[in-house]
């Protein structure tokens, strides 16, 4: 009995500092706010102005908006606007005048690339943007979670 209650104490002791000490530092798995995405738009009409490499942004859609990247004839690739630092710091990122593709959040100065999946270019933030699924139907692209 006694090696028993010395087991428990020694896994109580090892295991309680992991879940009892949380970190509010950085993002740590957190995920930004789910928002229900369903958006429909013409390749045609209102996407015709993004080239091959282009960005679209798309305020009002997701938590702070979206941005579309183009990456060829037909495909595309949505991702949220918000920062992955900090998301309860509800911040938009902003493109980059200097560099096409590049976004910044104007708070923490993370940077995000667009033609590498949203990934975090620099700065402190350590998750891509949140990536919404696309698909081509005819000549309609539909964003969608």
């Amino acid at each position: 009995m006694r090696k028993f209650l010395l087991i428990i104490s020694v896994l109580i002791i090892l295991i309680l500092p992991g879940l009892v000490t949380p970190s509010c530092d950085t993002n740590q798995g957190q995920i930004i706010p789910y928002v229900q995405v369903d958006l429909y738009l013409l390749l045609y009409a209102d996407l015709a102005d993004v080239g091959i490499g282009g960005t679209k942004l798309i305020p009002g859609e997701g938590v702070n908006g979206i941005v579309l990247y183009r990456e060829s004839d037909l495909l595309f690739y949505a991702y949220d606007l918000t920062c992955t630092l900090w998301p309860e710091h509800d911040e938009a990122v902003v493109e980059d005048p200097a560099f096409f593709g590049v976004f910044e959040c104007p708070d923490c100065g993370s940077t995000y690339l667009l033609m590498n999946g949203g990934e975090p270019n620099s700065g402190p933030a350590r998750y891509p943007l949140v990536e919404y699924h696309t698909s081509i139907q005819g000549d309609v692209l539909h964003v969608y979670n």
